[in-house]
């Protein structure tokens, strides 16, 4: 009898299975990896915003009662008088989500808010909508 350097079906199967059971290992890896950097920068967002709205504070008296300088798609600028606190406000890493901005009391409080994807215990006060058919589920408020 001969013998073949060839290799049996079972074997390659069974390498086959292993191949893809370390892909699919590594491609969700990858995904939460990929989500926790997006809430990461979300969350530096806001507190980069909230700085800059403390110092608007300083020098206004108040917190801006519009969200005109935190339109949709980021981009808007923070300015009192001919003072600059914010050249560009951030927007979401997701182009579907938007930061969310209120002030309830006529500028002596705001809240923030964005979506956080890998969070959803959170909440935002009122539950408004960071997008079409996103509830914002992170806050950050005023520290008065």
């Amino acid at each position: 009898m001969k013998k073949s350097a060839a290799f049996t079906l079972i074997e390659i199967l069974v390498t086959i299975s292993i191949i893809g059971l370390l892909t699919m290992i590594g491609v969700t890896n990858f995904r939460v990896a990929n989500q926790k950097a997006k809430d990461g920068r979300r969350q530096g967002d806001l507190e980069q915003i909230k700085a800059a709205l403390e110092l608007y504070r300083t020098d206004a008296g108040l917190y801006p009662t519009t969200s005109a300088w935190l339109p949709d798609i980021g981009g808007g600028s923070l300015t009192y008088g001919t003072t600059t606190y914010m050249e560009s406000t951030p927007d979401d890493p997701v182009s579907a989500r938007k930061y969310y901005y209120t002030t309830p009391d006529a500028g002596k409080t705001y809240r923030l808010c964005a979506a956080l994807e890998l969070t959803t215990t959170g909440s935002c006060t009122g539950n408004p909508s960071c997008g079409t058919g996103v509830t914002c589920n992170y806050q950050v408020t005023s520290p008065l």
